[in-house]
């Protein structure tokens, strides 16, 4: 491929790097200490929780959600649960447009709300309708004092501190770190909802006993961040100029308003890629972007344009490759040498990620089909986990460079819900 120089500031762009590995280090230990906190102040009451959640299997459970949070807390939950068996309504993105017809409300279901503010609009008007109907209603967030705090019965609120220590923390990292609007509360139930699974998994498989769980639910999320603190470690230390490239053609995409296209799957998408675009689409003058292979959000692929791949075994690779074909700069995150690593112009590798054979039974939508599901945290979600760092990190840089601040992203945030 014919590579042209661009007007991007070398110097600019060299501090903006730190910016990026400042920021996904910091996001990882400010949530490591926030959900210890969680952990020694509300010990009981998430013994309490494994307890209850442990005994829905004859009770449908749905959840409340907007936004990030949706994608990194509520789908989280939503789908480890699904593979433990329980009924739950997963949360999808349409649903306050088009209602899923079975999704109905009734009688002693179950609603699980997560909101860093607790004063988001719809999920307070789900929860009032929930606990008006005779349904017991679980609140996550970040706001003890709020509407959903309040309304979460017959277990508190679980209450996390997405700044604990933060002051103490942000003095180890120069240059400042970058995390606007609910960035660390997010990345905070992400990593609470993949390690709350895996305790309920044990009790579900193993017979142990919630206060052992408890203990599973502490361990996995130490090894959760601590492998991604490991795998972060080892991008920025061989992929350095990758990413230097990577966020050299994201500032050319804004300026230019060319669409930047992604194409992910599965918790990859809900976990890392999601949230990602949801920042690109909150800025000032924001990004053209499409999800590739989605019919709502899906744009036509054009030369000029770039299309962001994110698949840790590369079985993205069919999808990427018509991209590439049709003129498009292609740039993956992946964990190995694989087929999409290959045909991509730039690469991050991120370590996660178990080597596949790439064969029928290797396609994603037919892995679903046949029900395949992923392991449980934090073998299986390692890769994803390190990746929504390096994003929060990658685009706390792209802020850096074109001069964003969290009053700009206020501005982008939607005002209608």
């Amino acid at each position: 491929m014919f590579k042209a120089w661009v007007p991007i500031r070398e110097d600019d762009i060299i501090e903006s790097i730190k910016v990026v590995e400042s920021t996904a280090f910091y996001i990882l230990e400010q949530s490591y200490e926030s959900l210890f906190d969680l952990y020694k102040n509300q010990q009981n009451l998430l013994i309490d929780f494994l307890s209850y959640v442990f005994s829905l299997k004859n009770r449908r459970v749905h959840f409340a959600a907007r936004g990030r949070s949706l994608y990194q807390g509520a789908r989280t939950l939503a789908e480890r649960m699904i593979q433990l068996g329980y009924n739950v309504i997963y949360p999808n993105l349409e649903q306050f447009i088009v209602y899923d017809p079975t999704a109905t409300i009734i009688k002693d279901d179950i609603l699980i709300a997560f909101s860093t503010s607790g004063q988001t609009r719809k999920v307070i008007k789900k929860a009032h309708f929930a606990r008006k109907v005779g349904c017991d209603v679980i609140a996550i967030t970040a706001n003890r004092e709020s509407p959903l705090a309040k309304l979460s019965s017959p277990l508190p609120p679980i209450v996390f501190n997405p700044y604990f220590k933060r002051d103490k923390i942000l003095e180890k990292y120069d240059p400042t770190p970058f995390t606007p609007l609910g960035t660390t509360s997010e990345f905070i139930q992400l990593t609470f909802s993949e390690s709350f699974a895996s305790g309920l998994k044990e009790m579900q498989y193993n017979n142990i006993d919630p206060d052992q769980a408890f203990k599973v639910i502490k361990d996995v999320t130490t090894k959760l961040i601590e492998k991604a603190r490991s795998n972060l470690t080892v991008t920025f230390s061989k992929s350095k100029e990758a990413i230097e490239s990577f966020l050299a053609n994201l500032i050319l995409k804004y300026y230019s308003q060319q669409t930047v296209h992604f194409c992910a799957r599965g918790k990859t998408f809900n976990m890392a890629v999601g949230p990602f675009k949801m920042r690109l689409d909150q800025i000032p003058n924001a990004f053209v972007t499409s999800i590739l292979d989605f019919d709502p959000l899906n744009r036509p692929v054009r030369k000029g344009q770039v299309t962001i791949t994110v698949s840790g075994s590369g079985m993205a690779y069919s999808i990427a490759k018509i991209a590439k074909d049709l003129g498009s700069m292609l740039i993956s995150i992946t964990s190995y040498e694989n087929k999409l690593y290959e045909i991509s112009d730039i690469v991050i590798l991120v370590p996660g990620r178990k080597k596949v054979v790439l064969d029928q039974e290797s396609d994603w939508d037919i892995r679903q089909w046949l029900g395949w599901t992923s392991e449980f945290a934090p073998e299986g979600t390692s890769f994803e986990v390190a990746t929504a760092a390096l994003f929060d990190g990658i685009f706390a840089g792209l802020a850096n460079y074109i001069g964003i601040t969290e009053e700009h992203m206020k501005e982008g945030h939607a005002n209608i819900e």
